[in-house]
């Protein structure tokens, strides 16, 4: 009766080198590597995006804090005249112009082409005045609509970002944008707002007792917290 053995492998040699034939990768473990490899790099560039707009989130803030600054230290030093942002420019309250600009903000001057209604040509910023991102209504309202937002004290903003929020760019409305709102207090803080529009445009321009000139509803939105605040315009 005879003994059987186990059977060795038998090794392959490469004709040239006389070495073993290195194992060659399937299909199967290919394309697993590579989806693997396309999952890791889709996670690192949403984390750095992520990163990236809550950077640009947090230089708008500090944008928007130094301007109410600015802001404040002049109406202390005018007898609290309202200044327009050229004047805060001009006395060197804001010497860096580029605080005035936030940076989501791909047209350079969307503040000033909302608030001409597009009459501004981006293409030409300012037209000899200082660009600017915010929304600053409140600067260009009559002393009757300024006292409401001096007393309305932390309930309303002077300043305003909307361009963190959902939107586009490509036309002067400020309906355009919901969702993150930046605003700016008279005291200096910067309050995070979820804003969504509530009054449709057909309300139209309301006038307050005492106003010198209706003012649209739409910035009063924007600027006030409770819609009790601002009812006595419509």
């Amino acid at each position: 009766m005879g003994v059987s053995y186990p059977m060795t492998p038998i090794k392959t040699f490469s004709s040239r080198s006389g070495l073993p034939t290195p194992h060659a990768f399937t299909l199967i473990e290919l394309l697993t590597v590579i989806a693997i490899i396309g999952v890791l790099a889709s996670l690192l560039l949403t984390a750095l995006a992520s990163a990236k707009k809550k950077a640009r989130t947090t230089v708008c803030t500090s944008n928007l804090r130094q301007f109410t600054v600015a802001l404040d230290a002049f109406l202390d030093d005018s007898g609290g005249k309202r200044p327009s942002v050229d004047d805060l420019v001009a006395a060197k309250y804001l010497p860096a112009t580029n605080t005035l600009i936030c940076p989501e903000d791909k047209t350079g001057n969307w503040g000033q082409w909302v608030q001409t209604g597009g009459s501004l040509l981006i293409s030409a910023p300012g037209q000899g005045s200082v660009n600017y991102s915010y929304l600053l209504e409140p600067l260009s309202w009559d002393d009757a609509e300024w006292w409401l937002l001096q007393n309305s004290g932390d309930r309303a903003g002077v300043a305003a970002c909307q361009l963190h929020g959902l939107g586009n760019q490509r036309t002067p409305n400020i309906r355009n944008y919901s969702g993150l709102l930046l605003r700016a207090q008279l005291d200096g803080s910067v309050l995070r707002r979820q804003f969504f529009w509530s009054v449709s445009p057909q309300f139209g321009n309301s006038t307050m007792a005492g106003s010198a000139a209706p003012i649209p509803l739409d910035p009063l939105q924007i600027f006030f917290d409770d819609p009790a605040n601002w009812q006595g315009y419509q």
